[in-house]
């Protein structure tokens, strides 16, 4: 029996709220056999739609019509854990969709356990009128890939959708263990896809199917589908553009301060089972970590799959170490060679990657300074936390956006636009447009664009961090967010962000003495774009310490970025 949500309690950070996978709360939905879908219904300016799975009910939300907690695949629930996405079952009636589904199961710094392994959902926006064959935007959330929610207030789809005349698409997908995981006592069995490991991945590959499917009954075009993300969504976009499983799904991409981070099999599987060993640990069935591991070397497969899958989620994310903001310490993305090829990103320095569409890729300038304030390690306000911070900042940029460029445009004419987001960041006078010390604290910290590039206003993280968007930086911040929408909306109707009245974006050319990156910021009252020239990489900003530093604070700084230099390569 297919059942849809009813009940599902949305906190103030905008993620639904599920202790476990089942609820009294359910509405009754017939079963259809899942071969026996619909024929696609057309646009005609309503809240309901006939999609190929069911009918969908909305609402008009601000001068858009959305459509929330709709099914893009059955739930990875039960047997279904770990393994690749099905199509959603088919539904009789109409199903009412104007409440988000759950987000992925995860625990939350402070809210603990939230979400639900039945969590497979996305969300519609667009606008309130006949237009038809519209360009689709699908946004992939933030979080590291082990937190994070689409029903984050900052992640809605109203602005887009009526200033860019779009659809935006938000859409929920397995997390942390339970989206990437491979330990062959578990994975080493059914499909190909069943065996990559690679479940979250899979989740995004069958929610672009669904929008190649549906999207054209709400007014969408499926041959113009933009797919964008922050942070852990864009580590996934990254990973769908050399995604086999990806081709053809989508025509532009935006990756907003990625990581270019590809992990191997014995990787996946060695913190498996670690986690493994833990949960061992924890029932008393070994006494440490070491004896953990003899134990694990002497169950049979069968005994460690039903182990672990006896094992609810939320027990399992617990079992994970933690770090900033409750983001868990786990490895995702493997390069299992079907879902992601086994040579990663170096792929793309060789002119051959599957998905060679626009694209536009960029950071902020000062990416850690986020994790720095919250570590208070240096303390603020300190030349320590200056440079560690700068430093670090500077190696996202190297790992995330120069050195992938310069990949994908050696051997390749693949049009690619880069940004540096610098609003908030210090200016050469040591002034900022934040309040107080923000600007040395924060600057142009990570996440700081998402409500300049989606135009919903202040975002989720300034829960955290304090007021940063204020009455005296008002008419700048504003004119920089009609900037970079405006540039936003013609790339995804064109796959060229340009237009005749606006300050140009050049196409990033590796030439010396070239512009390569557009610098978007504001002061208080106007706009301050600019254009980088320069380029790095990991190896020049070691050099760069070397020569700005004198021992012994040249040591004592690189020993404390050891934490991400690492990470500046694939394993």
């Amino acid at each position: 029996m297919k059942l849809g949500k009813l009940f599902s309690p949305v906190i103030r950070l905008g993620i639904s709220v599920k202790r476990s996978v089942s609820s009294p709360f359910k509405r009754y939905f017939a079963p259809k056999p899942a071969e026996n879908t619909y024929e696609l219904g057309d646009w005609n300016n309503d809240a309901v739609v006939q999609t190929k799975y069911g009918r969908v009910s909305g609402y008009s939300d601000k001068g858009t019509w959305c459509w929330k907690g709709i099914p893009y695949a059955t739930p990875p629930v039960g047997e279904l854990r770990w393994k690749a996405p099905l199509d959603p079952v088919p539904w009789l009636g109409t199903r009412r969709t104007r409440k988000f589904g759950d987000s992925a199961a995860q625990v939350m710094l402070i809210l603990g356990p939230l979400g639900s392994e039945d969590c497979l959902y996305l969300n519609i926006w667009r606008p309130n009128s006949l237009e038809a064959n519209l360009p689709v935007y699908l946004y992939i959330h933030g979080g590291g890939n082990s937190i994070g929610s689409a029903a984050t207030s900052s992640y809605y789809g109203n602005a887009v959708a009526e200033r860019s005349n779009m659809l935006y698409i938000s859409v929920n997908f397995r997390l942390g263990p339970m989206g990437w995981f491979f330990q062959p006592a578990v994975t080493d069995t059914g499909s190909p896809e069943d065996q990559s490991g690679n479940f979250g991945t899979l989740d995004l590959v069958k929610s672009l199917e669904w929008v190649r499917d549906n999207i054209s009954a709400f007014g969408g075009n499926p041959n113009n589908v933009t797919v964008a993300g922050e942070s852990g969504g864009a580590f996934n976009v990254l990973s769908l553009l050399i995604s086999p499983l990806a081709k053809g799904l989508f025509h532009r991409a935006v990756v907003e301060s990625g990581l270019s981070l590809v992990w191997s099999p014995d990787v996946a599987k060695e913190q498996s089972n670690k986690l493994l060993g833990t949960l061992l640990v924890k029932d008393r069935k070994a006494g440490n970590e070491p004896e953990a591991q003899q134990v694990i070397s002497r169950m049979k497969d069968d005994e460690i799959n039903k182990y672990l899958r006896s094992k609810s989620a939320f027990t399992i994310i617990k079992n994970i170490p933690t770090r900033e903001f409750g983001m868990a310490e786990w490895r995702t993305i493997f390069a299992d060679g079907t879902v992601i090829p086994t040579e990663g990103y170096d792929l793309f320095s060789s002119g051959d990657w599957t998905n060679k569409v626009p694209l536009i890729i960029g950071c902020t300038k000062d990416e850690m300074k986020l994790f720095g304030w919250f570590r208070k390690n240096p303390p603020l306000n300190t030349r320590e936390y200056d440079l560690v911070w700068n430093y670090h900042s500077m190696m996202w940029r190297a790992n995330g956006v120069d050195e992938v460029v310069s990949k994908m445009t050696s051997r390749s004419d693949v049009p690619v636009y880069v940004y540096r987001f610098d609003w908030g960041s210090l200016d050469e006078n040591g002034i900022s447009v934040l309040p107080g010390n923000k600007g040395r604290e924060l600057g142009a910290h990570h996440a700081a664009e998402i409500p300049f590039f989606l135009g919903m206003g202040l975002a989720d993280i300034a829960m955290l961090t304090g007021k940063t968007h204020t009455q005296h930086n008002q008419v700048g911040r504003e004119k920089l967010t009609d900037m970079c929408m405006s540039y936003l909306a013609n790339f995804a109707k064109t796959g060229n962000p340009n237009k005749e009245d606006m300050p140009p974006w050049p196409v990033w050319d590796s030439t010396e003495g070239k512009e390569k990156v557009l610098v978007l910021d504001a002061g208080n009252d106007d706009l301050k774009l600019s254009y980088l020239k320069e380029s790095i990489s990991a190896k020049s900003v070691i050099n760069l310490i070397k020569s700005e530093l004198e021992e012994p604070e040249r040591g004592r700084i690189i020993a404390m970025l050891d934490d991400f230099i690492p990470l500046s390569k694939q394993t």
